[in-house]
């Protein structure tokens, strides 16, 4: 009960700074959504999943149906991410979690941007901050290729402070074609075995009709996404996982 108690609150946090600045748009990995020239911007992406993926790990966290809330606050270069995945059926999967990272954006160039973000990473089956819970370092650059086309490497660092025994470092490597409502996410992920001796290597494809308006400041969007396991080290860490999820999102933008 103390674990549905702190998820429902901090859910209804997240809802009421969405109410309390006007409207928002997602921070997710299938929706983009163009940004006024303004100091402040803030996006609240809410989405509903047949299953949970890590999309920044790029593995299954359940085969449960799945809730998540992303809330990012922009003023100028600075940001603050808020994100909550929750999983709908069993409270002890691994997707039950919460991170909190602050980042910056730098401009390398025109069509070069890299953006380091440091925050917590909240591992949540039974409490607010369970085991596993640690500090994370996500290192991201994008390069504008075309107008539509962005290709993006990420670097994730894991348990940097309590629980550095397993330290672990995951990359992704990202195309992006957004168009006007469509949007095709072709990744490739790889967690290393630098720090820890497991490692394993997965691809996803995400397709997504999303920005239907139905409301000023509100769109929505509906996607598939599909994970294949290329290799993996550790059956019972890394577990393979062929899967298709399917996604409903909807989103505030301000």
């Amino acid at each position: 009960m103390k674990t549905i108690f702190f998820n429902v609150i901090f859910l209804l946090a997240l809802l009421a700074c969405s109410t309390a600045h006007s409207a928002f748009a997602e921070g997710g990995d299938t929706t983009i959504v163009k940004k006024e020239k303004a100091p402040l911007h803030w996006r609240l992406t809410t989405r509903v999943h047949s299953k949970g993926i890590f999309t920044y790990g790029g593995r299954l966290g359940t085969d449960n149906p799945t809730f998540d809330v992303n809330f990012t606050l922009e003023y100028k270069k600075w940001g603050l991410l808020i994100f909550k995945g929750l999983d709908l059926k069993d409270h002890e999967t691994d997707y039950n979690f919460a991170l909190i990272a602050a980042y910056r954006n730098f401009k390398l160039s025109d069509k070069i941007t890299f953006t380091p973000y440091v925050g917590g990473f909240l591992e949540q089956p039974d409490h607010f901050a369970d085991e596993g819970s640690d500090a994370v370092c996500i290192l991201i650059t994008a390069i504008k290729l075309r107008p539509h086309l962005t290709f993006e490497h990420m670097a994730l660092f894991g348990s940097l402070v309590y629980q550095q025994q397993d330290l672990d470092w995951v990359n992704r490597f990202r195309l992006t074609y957004a168009g006007k409502h469509l949007d095709v996410v072709a990744s490739i992920w790889h967690n290393n075995s630098l720090f820890d001796n497991s490692s394993y290597a997965t691809s996803g494809l995400n397709i997504a009709y999303s920005r239907m308006k139905i409301m000023k400041q509100i769109f929505l969007s509906v996607g598939a996404t599909g994970l294949v396991t290329l290799y993996t080290s550790d059956e019972e860490e890394n577990p393979s996982a062929n899967r298709v999820m399917f996604t409903f999102a909807a989103q505030w933008v301000h």
